[in-house]
């Protein structure tokens, strides 16, 4: 559903406004210096509290508030 998501609705140039219109608000605000924007795709907790592996899909901006480049990132503790 990602792939799909990335292949057929995302793409290089899309405006801001047009990805919040497209996935809702973002889960994850980067740093200003990244610009960056992502959703939480997948977390994984144990027994404990703290996520023991996420998937998130990041977007980074251009300054003019569109897409720069995606990526889906993982992260396993």
């Amino acid at each position: 559903m990602v792939n799909d998501l990335m292949d057929n609705n995302l793409y290089k140039g899309m405006f801001y406004y047009q990805v919040i219109q497209l996935l809702g608000k973002p889960d994850i605000f980067g740093s200003a210096e990244k610009n960056e924007i992502g959703y939480c795709l997948l977390q994984d907790y144990s027994w404990d509290i703290d996520p023991i592996k996420t998937k998130d899909l990041i977007i980074e901006l251009n300054k003019d508030s569109t897409i720069k480049s995606y990526k889906i990132v993982n992260w396993k503790k």
